[in-house]
């Protein structure tokens, strides 16, 4: 996996969308201030392909930028030759979708997206921040990490998980087998009566039921025959018998007929004349209508012009009342105003001289504004008198604390040389203890290593038959160069478990020792004096009780020295606004408040009388909802009028229409009444008209007796001579020819499901020899796979090949990280390796130290040379990135020259590695840097 560009938007610092190309980088840095962005970077490409960051897991809510609602980061990446994009939002909701070139990948959910990104990368989330994204503070996590979980994540990365799927792969084969043999075994035990004897037998009594049918079928179509003769007789003296009926019974239904036919003529009369009789009655009903309407439309009119009279509306009486509450409304603001000043003198303003002329609102303002700011100068004048006093105290109070904080030090400066000498003393007989062990440990791990190595050999030549010279071998795919020979039998369990034990109560003893001495070097740091015949337990709670005791006045006088801080600073700033404002003294802004009340109050008092005046004691608030009242009143009145007016108007109008009305449909009906003079009398035709449908009917039912007669006629002169035979006789010879056929049929049907089962059963057994056949060859196949599968299964458990290829590649990869820090140390350190753990072999003092006793740059270095090797190890597969975001800042100008050198040295290969960095002399001999800056609207990032 490389990657190609990076886009951010509202993620960390970087509020405004932010583009990095990668394209056309190799080796560069990533510089710029502390919290400008640097390691959000790389947290956003973690984010992008996991959902995760280092920093804050699965909480990525928390790198929202405070001004945007969303984070979006989108990365482009190539794994292999194709090109691939990442989108995803976090906010109010999750989003994530995963493009291949511009094609989308249908994925449900964050969880389908996350799954197949780790599955096109081939690495887990811990993988990826151990090899390819070493994030700020878990930079170490590789080199100290448990032994158990580095060796999870070598076999991961260097893809030797594929040897567990194999395994996995050759047990599940086996079961598969084991399950196919039992199935065939009891699929066999059904087939057993599956035999040639059996097939013969039946095919012999199928061959004769197959002759009787033959006969039977003959016998069948003879007597087919003779039915079709009779049945045609019994037909044609039916039919006869038939037509002679329906003749006689037409005879009889000839006088219902004419009856029928004279009903049809006055139905025809009728129709003629009722649509005459019923256009004359619709007329006189609507003349009838029209003439009602009419009178009642006169009434109402006479009601509406006594109502328009009487309601005598004057419409100057309404402009005057509006001119009126016009003039009302201007006392709103005079009486806001009045309000405003009414709570100074709750006394009332009794005996206050007014003003000469019309009230001053203007002048009131002006006062109450001047009145405003007095006050808050008087406010002011009395908090910096107040300030002055408190800052006189905290300073007296900050001396004494700086007395007692001197005396209280001296005394733990004294407790602390007593106990260093105490933990010298304990030092000495600690690393008497180690250098003891070192010798046992030792021995104890080259014999543990040595029956390591014969187990692998004993477990790898258990295929020793499959091996050829030249050819690749059916496990690793490795060329085979030379066989071994087969080793004799030898148990190495019991030495193997009897090493372990003794191993490990070793190094728990070692490992307790070596935490015990790595507390006492910090404890006493650089200097060690003499030991001294001391309790250190005893000195120890003195040395806490004291600490304690100078830890509380610190801090008491740091909250002292804070107070009297800002009480200068408040001091300060109240005298100068005093200055700045020109307010003069406290005794001045008294007297003129004093003053200014006298003023107010006579203004507030002409003021108070104004309002009386022109309300007449109700205020104005009564005064303006008596006006509207009165306004409303009239309005409504003159609403009525016009709405009374408009009505009459309508009712003027539909009387002229009724009028026209009346003439038009008189002038119809005498029309109408001419039209049905002559005519069938109205009663007569409806009681002669018939609906269209009964109409129907009866000229159907006429021609349907009619059409009946002339076909029976026709048909009977159309009738061939018959014999003598009556359709009783003809039917009885028909039903003795059909029950004979019934039975033939039935057996012949019998005879058809016999033969049928037969040949089902014969076509069965045949495929059952046939399917036993093939079964049992299968088995004898199955058993000899399960057996190949079942040894394979077991040679591919972790403790046998997978263990042995492991051991290989981490040899590789300490030899390449040993040759960077020894290059990087000066040739001081070197990487070693016992029992999966980590080792650093220090050549000046020729000690052994576990990585966790390293100091923090020694951790540095050890961490920065198994990231490099195992980057290059890597960069030859599938891992195309490398990003570095720890600790060049607490090197020292050599070691930090050194590391300079072998980055630049570094063979990319087409890789991108990035270095997170804020030392510039690092930055600087890069070939290419990514700065990033702070902005009051977020973070950029530019290359230089």
């Amino acid at each position: 996996m490389r990657p190609w560009k990076l886009e951010l938007e509202g993620f960390g610092p970087y509020r405004e969308k932010q583009e990095v190309d990668f394209s056309e980088v190799e080796l560069f840095a990533i510089t710029g201030p502390t919290g400008s962005g640097k390691s959000t970077l790389l947290d956003a490409i973690a984010f992008a392909l996991y959902g995760r960051v280092p920093r804050v897991g699965r909480n990525v809510k928390d790198l929202v930028h405070p001004a945007a609602s969303e984070a979006r980061v989108r990365l482009t990446f190539a794994v292999g030759e194709r090109l691939y994009r990442v989108e995803r939002v976090r906010g109010k909701k999750s989003e994530a979708r995963l493009f291949e070139g511009e094609r989308l990948v249908p994925l449900e959910g964050l969880e389908d997206v996350n799954r197949a990104l780790e599955g096109l990368l081939g690495l887990s989330y811990e993988a990826f921040t151990r090899a390819l994204l070493l994030p700020q503070g878990e930079f170490d996590r590789f080199l100290k990490g448990e032994a158990k979980e580095r060796r999870q994540l070598l076999m991961d990365l260097f893809e030797l998980s594929r040897l567990k799927r194999a395994r996995e792969k050759a047990a599940k084969e086996r079961d598969r087998l084991k399950e196919e043999k039992d199935r065939l075994e009891g699929e066999l035990r059904g087939l057993q009566e599956a035999t040639p004897e059996a097939l013969e037998a039946l095919g012999e009594a199928l061959e004769a039921l197959r002759r009787e049918e033959e006969d039977l079928k003959g016998e069948k179509r003879r007597l087919e025959g003779a039915l079709k003769e009779a049945e045609g007789l019994l037909e044609r003296v039916r039919e006869r018998s038939l037509l002679e009926a329906r003749r006689a019974r037409l005879l009889t239904e000839r006088p219902e007929i004419d009856d029928l036919r004279h009903r049809l003529r006055k139905a025809e009369e009728a129709a003629r004349a009722l649509p005459l009789w019923e256009r004359r009655r619709r007329w006189a009903e609507a003349l009838g209508k029209t003439e009602e309407a009419l009178s009642q439309a006169e009434g109402r009119l006479e009601e509406l012009e006594a109502q328009v009279q009487a309601l005598a509306f004057d419409p100057e009486a309404l402009k005057e009342a509006r001119e009126r509450l016009q003039e009302g409304q201007g006392l709103k603001a005079l009486e806001a105003l009045w309000r405003k000043v009414a709570p100074a003198f709750p006394e009332g303003l009794e005996g206050v001289p007014l003003p000469p002329g019309a009230p001053d609102p203007e002048g009131l303002e002006r006062l109450l504004e001047e009145e405003a700011s007095l006050q808050r100068a008087r406010e002011l004048l009395r908090r910096l008198e107040e300030r002055k006093a408190s800052l006189k105290e905290a300073q007296e109070a900050l001396s004494a604390l700086e007395r007692q904080g001197k005396a209280q030090r001296e005394e733990v400066e004294g407790l602390k040389a007593r106990l260093q000498g105490a933990w010298a003393h304990r030092l000495a007989q600690v690393e008497a203890a180690l250098a003891g062990l070192k010798a046992e440990e030792e021995a104890l791990r080259e014999a543990l290593e040595a029956l390591r190595r014969e187990e692998r050999r004993l477990g790898l030549l258990a295929y020793h038959d499959l091996l050829r010279p030249g050819e690749p071998c059916p496990l690793c795919g490795g060329v085979v160069h030379r066989v071994p020979e087969r080793p004799s039998g030898r148990d190495l369990e019991g030495e193997r478990k009897g090493l372990l034990d003794r191993l490990g109560a070793l190094e728990r003893r070692r490992g307790g020792l070596l935490a015990e001495r790595e507390a006492l070097l910090g404890l006493l740091g650089e200097a060690r004096p003499e030991p001294l015949p001391a309790d250190p337990k005893a000195l120890e709670e003195d040395l806490r009780k004291a600490e304690e005791r100078l830890s509380h006045l610190r801090e008491a006088y740091r909250e002292g020295k804070g107070r009297v801080q800002a009480l200068l600073e408040e001091v300060q700033a109240l005298k100068d606004q005093v200055a700045r404002e020109g307010l003069g003294t406290l005794d001045e802004v008294e007297a003129r408040l004093s003053a200014l009340k006298e003023e107010k109050a006579a203004l507030a008092a002409g003021l108070y009388r104004h309002l009386e005046e022109k309300t007449g004691g109700l205020g104005v608030e009564r005064h303006l909802k008596a006006l509207e009242a009165r306004v409303r009143e009239l309005e409504a009145r003159e609403g009525r009028q016009k709405s009374l007016e408009e009505e009459v108007h309508r009712l003027q109008s539909e009387i002229s229409a009724l009028k026209a009305r009346k003439e038009e449909q008189a002038q119809a009906l005498e029309e109408a009444q001419a039209a049905v003079q002559g005519l069938m009398p109205e009663e007569e035709a409806r009681a002669f008209a018939l609906p269209e449908e009964a109409r129907q009917a009866l000229e159907a039912r006429v021609q349907a007796h009619e059409k009946e007669w002339e076909e029976v006629e026709a048909r009977l002169r159309a009738l061939p001579p018959l014999p003598p035979v009556s359709p009783a006789e003809a039917e009885k010879e028909v039903k003795a020819l059909r029950e004979g056929l019934e039975a033939l049929a039935a057996r012949l049907q019998d005879l058809g499901k016999e033969i049928g089962a037969k040949e089902v059963q014969l076509e069965g057994l045949r495929k059952d020899l046939k399917r036993r056949q093939a079964l049992e060859a299968r088995l004898a196949e199955v058993v000899r796979e399960m057996a190949l599968w079942e040894k394979l299964a077991w040679d591919l458990q972790e403790n046998n090949f997978p263990e042995y290829l492991l051991d290989l590649k981490q040899k590789d990869l300490l030899a390449r990280a040993d040759g960077f820090l020894a290059h990087l140390s000066g040739g001081r350190y070197r990487l070693r390796v016992q029992g999966g753990e980590y080792g650093v072999l220090d050549l000046w003092t020729e000690a052994e130290r576990p990585v966790k006793t390293l100091s923090g740059g020694e951790s540095f270095l050890a961490s920065l040379s198994l990231a490099l090797a195992l980057s290059e190890e890597l960069s030859r597969g599938r891992l195309g990135a490398l990003f570095l975001d720890e600790g060049f800042g607490t090197l020292d100008p050599e070691t930090l020259e050194a590391v300079a050198g072998v980055l630049e040295a570094l063979p990319t290969r087409g890789r991108l590695v990035g270095i997170v960095t804020h030392v510039e002399a690092l930055a600087e001999r890069l070939p290419a840097r990514l700065r990033v800056r702070k902005h009051p609207s977020g973070s950029r990032v530019e290359w230089v």
